[in-house]
């Protein structure tokens, strides 16, 4: 009797959840809360609250979660491995969501299109990182690469797989852009000197650099006309 009562008050508040995600959303949600839904992709019969707490207390917030190794989130007890694995390869499938949105006809004819484009993208990185966007015929981004985690300096091309890339997207031409986690668009000295050093491999490569740009903050940085557009005037 006691294990009815018990399943029933998991259900009902299952629902309950359920329902206030569908009314207001997820940003509704608390941070236990969100953790729970999330634990319920694998956890059909087991009551997640618990162990939302735990994974809480132990990682500190849900992006630390879902950045976590599944080792270390096997360690929280109530946590198996299928759970594990699964919360790791959220960030990954939301990596390729993202990708896949921003590919559809993803306008690039203003600077407010570009710093749009990009920031979504940048958005699922927590820390600094260069991103290449490939550019099509009608001026329309057809997908974007990630080439490099770390400062601009720090990029070393692969002159064969980024020719594979541009010919399998279709592009015409590309645009480099790498981001400011937290911080604002405005270059530093090794910046100018990447900047400077990747124009002339692209122009020795036959690829045509429409821009390349810093998102920060307070807006865009163009290395091509050493420029910053805020955000609220593009």
């Amino acid at each position: 009797m006691t294990q009815k009562l018990s399943t029933h008050t998991h259900n009902g508040h299952r629902k309950r959840l359920r329902n206030l995600i569908d009314v207001a959303g997820l940003e509704s949600l608390s941070d236990v809360q969100v953790v729970e839904q999330i634990l319920t992709m694998t956890n059909a019969r087991k009551d997640t609250n618990v162990i939302a707490h735990k994974l809480l207390n132990e990682f500190g917030s849900i992006s630390n979660i879902l950045d976590a190794d599944p080792y270390d989130l096997m360690q929280v007890e109530g946590v198996g491995e299928i759970t594990a694995k699964t919360i790791s390869y959220l960030p990954q499938l939301f990596e390729l969501y993202l990708k896949d949105k921003s590919s559809k006809k993803f306008s690039c004819k203003t600077y407010n299109d570009v710093f749009n484009f990009f920031t979504q993208i940048f958005n699922s990185y927590q820390t600094e990182c260069v991103v290449i966007g490939y550019v099509c015929k009608n001026n329309t981004f057809s997908g974007y690469k990630k080439i490099a985690e770390g400062e601009l300096c720090e990029v070393k091309i692969n002159k064969l797989e980024l020719s594979k890339n541009i010919i399998r997207n279709k592009a015409k031409s590309i645009m480099i852009a790498h981001n400011h986690p937290f911080g604002k668009a405005s270059p530093s000295a090794e910046d100018y000197d990447a900047n400077a050093k990747l124009s002339t491999l692209l122009e020795n490569l036959g690829i045509v650099l429409l821009d390349n740009v810093i998102i920060g903050d307070d807006g865009l940085f163009s290395f091509k006309h050493n420029l910053l557009f805020p955000k609220e005037d593009l």
